[in-house]
């Protein structure tokens, strides 16, 4: 009994605390300063942001881009034999001038072959 009696004072004194408790008020200006907000136009970098965020764009930029890629990978294939050859005319001349010993593994000095 003496834990019914202790329940029911402790809920009389929860409920006696709320009976002075009003609704909460906001400020009367809140309503104008977030429709204010709402209609201020965005700045340059937030209408830019908002355009490439959108689906369509991104996928444009996305297919774009890889296309890109691809094309440089295709053409990068054609200008590497052009290049090797420039390189091993080149190095041929470093070894034939000044009696310079071009190896291709540095580590291999074993085999380096001095004139």
């Amino acid at each position: 009994m003496l834990n019914n009696e202790h329940i029911q004072n402790e809920i009389s004194r929860t409920l006696q605390s709320l009976e002075g408790v009003e609704r909460a008020k906001a400020n009367p200006f809140l309503f104008t300063r977030i429709k204010a907000k709402m209609q201020r136009e965005e700045n340059g970098w937030g209408k830019i942001g908002s355009f490439i965020s959108k689906p369509l764009v991104a996928i444009a930029i996305l297919v774009l881009v890889m296309a890109v890629n691809a094309w440089s990978v295709i053409n990068s294939g054609t200008n590497d034999t052009l290049t090797s050859e420039n390189n091993n005319i080149a190095i041929s001349d470093i070894t034939n001038e000044d009696d310079v010993v071009a190896s291709a593994d540095t580590y291999d000095y074993e085999n380096l072959i001095n004139k």
